[in-house]
């Protein structure tokens, strides 16, 4: 096949299903990783997560959708919003993978998402989930009345079946050579703060569509949801990760996972955006954000929210972060609305241009001329020996890592190398984005030793 004849956009794979039937089990073993997070209780999944996969045999290549859980959730006043969630996912999907409970049998939920899912009109294989046993395996005949037809037998948590749905798949989709890549040269961005600061209503702001749920009920993202799109030409991966709270308040086990996978989309993020509400007050969860964001070395935009709500000055609010949010010296602030649009567009710019400030690289030659002209501005305390760079050369970029060849490690104390780093930013401008410096010690020969 010629690139004119390559569809523009990746084919798309749909899990649904009523609550705990092992949908996220599924997703994990055809992605490969354990990506969405698998909870023995009901309504864990509640967002659409979409991840590329490629399997070799057969030769696959699309984006799966984990949804929520049709009908019953923890929260009876979130059902709506999960059902809305499943069903876009489903217009959007070229195959529909429906997941039903071999061991519990057919129930009316079933019954329900089927008819739901007959609405829709699009390509789907009935999925008989937890056959690990004979006896689940026989009972999984009854689904037959669903007018589905026979239903595939697997256990996604053994990998009974796993080839048979993969052939089954490869009928009704396209070969990995007719479907485009994952675009390449994406910024991740990873959306943090405490719980209720708008972070979902952003995402869904500057997509335009209802992509992740909004709740005033706290806690309502578990997941660290991934939305890849274009912004001004840009290929973004945003990720809006779960509300941070006290870690003496994780209720249980759910809680504690999305917790882990907010500290995890902080490593592997491009750029960070930390959301504060401009009508609250900073708390401890913002503070320890913020230090986890620089003890990463990640660039970041501190994002202050609803600010249609707030008659604060940008300089008013710049203050309140340089004095409660001290480890982020330096980063850019932005006052934002989710509901009126007002900063969302210098939200996203700020966040590139920090992109690609990070991703800069200085000259040996520059580099060094600063080294020489900081310490020789800077003054050490004592009477001993002074802390001394004898060379500096940049190792990488994102975060710009910088080796400096010194006297001796123990002298830079924390104090003085957050001095100079941050006089490297001011001298060879990464003035916006951290900086870490890494030590090593010169080899004198052993007559100077002594």
């Amino acid at each position: 096949m010629n690139d004119a004849e390559i569809p523009a956009r990746r084919p798309r794979v749909a899990i649904v299903g009523r609550p705990n039937v092992g949908k996220s089990t599924l997703f994990n073993r055809l992605v490969g990783s354990r990506l969405a997070i698998v909870e023995p209780t009901a309504g864990v999944t509640r967002d659409r997560m979409l991840v590329p996969v490629r399997i070799e045999s057969p030769d696959l290549d699309f984006d799966l959708m984990d949804t929520g859980g049709i009908g019953i959730v923890d929260r009876v006043d979130l059902a709506e919003a999960v059902e809305y969630q499943v069903m876009t996912g489903v217009e959007d999907a070229d195959l529909v993978l429906f997941v039903v409970d071999a061991i519990d049998g057919c129930t009316v939920l079933d019954e329900a998402a089927t008819r739901l899912l007959r609405r829709a009109g699009r390509p789907l294989l009935l999925i008989a989930n937890k056959c690990e046993s004979g006896a689940a395996q026989i009972s999984a005949a009854e689904f037959g009345k669903l007018g589905l037809g026979d239903p595939l037998r697997i256990s996604a948590k053994e990998g009974i079946g796993a080839a048979e749905l993969r052939e089954a798949m490869a009928r009704h989709l396209p070969p990995a050579d007719q479907v485009p890549p994952v675009p390449d040269g994406s910024v991740r961005i990873t959306v943090l703060g405490r719980r209720n600061t708008g972070k979902s209503s952003f995402v869904n702001a500057l997509l335009g569509e209802q992509r992740v749920i909004v709740s005033e009920i706290p806690g309502t993202t578990r997941d660290a949801i991934e939305v890849r799109f274009e912004w001004e030409g840009q290929p973004i991966t945003l990720v809006d990760t779960a509300g941070v709270h006290r870690r003496s308040k994780v209720a249980n086990a759910i809680e504690y996972f999305s917790l882990t996978r907010s500290d995890q989309a902080i490593r592997r993020c491009d750029v960070a955006l930390l959301f504060l509400d401009l009508t609250d007050r900073a708390a401890r969860q913002d503070q320890e954000l913020a230090r986890r964001i620089h003890d990463r070395h990640k660039p970041v935009v501190v994002v202050g929210t609803k600010s249609d709500l707030d008659d604060a000055t940008l300089a008013e609010f710049r203050d309140v972060v340089e004095h409660k949010l001290p480890h982020l010296h330096g980063a850019p602030v932005v006052r934002a609305s989710n509901l009126t649009g007002d900063g969302l567009a210098k939200v996203m710019r700020t966040a590139l241009e920090l992109h690609a400030e990070s991703g800069r690289r200085v000259g040996t030659g520059e580099l060094n001329r600063a080294m020489v002209e900081i310490f020789s501005a800077q003054s050490f305390r004592g009477r001993g020996e002074k802390p001394r760079v004898y060379y500096a050369t940049q190792l990488r970029v994102a975060p710009p890592t910088f080796l400096l060849f010194v006297n001796r490690a123990p002298l830079f104390e924390k104090e003085v190398l957050r001095a100079i780093a941050n006089k490297v930013r001011a001298k060879v401008g990464y003035q916006r984005v951290p900086v870490r410096l890494v030590l090593r010690e010169r080899e004198r020969s052993p007559s100077k030793k002594n």
